[in-house]
């Protein structure tokens, strides 16, 4: 895109220990989604709610601080758009993550998931004790979940029922959905790292399966997907 990627952070702070450690919000903020070289088909004149996850990381930001909450949170919001001109990105290209990790690119239309990577790795700065993301990334899920629910999965069981109780105590439907090695491993590429997409197999768990090997060390992490909701 001719208008430059930005990250936001905010942070809030209220009553903490000096060696507290975070919370981390992350939220998926693409201000408009043509998919790039792998353009999107029929009428994707909606493709600006592609900054819904990072409005609502926003807005939780806003909630937290106007109840006065103790605590320590930071949200990172990455703000871009995937557009097509001479310097976009190309299925084929190879790319190096925040992390130093090199990415091949099998699919511009996968660009979600690469800017919450390189805001996971960029969280590590602050040593966050649990790093919560959120995306519209696997349309997939719509095949089986329809318009009513969304997923989730993470590294830590226990805060994953506890987020699943809090939304069934408020109708709100998440399904969690396995992270099993194997997914894990099925995002790594022959010519780089990972690959950022990995064709129709698994759609709905494989943006997480990437997203995994950007998690900051020693951190509790959960990955929401909203994308059919």
């Amino acid at each position: 895109s001719k208008n430059k990627a930005r990250l936001i952070q905010l942070t809030y702070k209220k009553d903490v220990k000096k060696d507290e450690n975070p919370i981390v919000f992350i939220g998926k903020g693409v201000m408009f989604d043509s998919g790039g070289y792998s353009i999107k088909r029929g009428d994707f004149s909606d493709m600006k709610n592609d900054m819904t996850s990072s409005s609502i990381m926003y807005g939780l930001m806003k909630l937290i601080a106007n109840h006065n909450l103790k605590g320590y949170y930071i949200a990172l919001l990455p703000i871009v758009e995937n557009m097509i001109s001479s310097s976009a990105t190309r299925p084929g290209d190879i790319i190096k993550s925040y992390n130093k990790k090199t990415v091949e690119i099998t699919n511009t239309d996968a660009e979600g998931r690469l800017i919450l990577a390189d805001s996971l790795a960029y969280s590590e700065k602050f040593n966050p004790k649990l790093c919560i993301d959120l995306g519209t990334l696997a349309g997939a899920n719509m095949v089986f979940l329809g318009t009513k629910a969304g997923t989730i999965l993470g590294n830590n069981n226990k805060i994953l029922k506890k987020i699943l109780s809090q939304c069934e105590k408020n109708n709100e439907y998440l399904l969690e959905i396995p992270i099993w090695e194997e997914y894990i491993s099925e995002a790594k590429s022959d010519i780089a790292d990972l690959k950022n997409d990995s064709g129709n197999s698994g759609g709905g768990v494989m943006p997480g399966a990437f997203l995994s090997h950007f998690v900051p060390k020693n951190s509790k992490w959960v990955h929401m997907d909203i994308a059919c909701i």
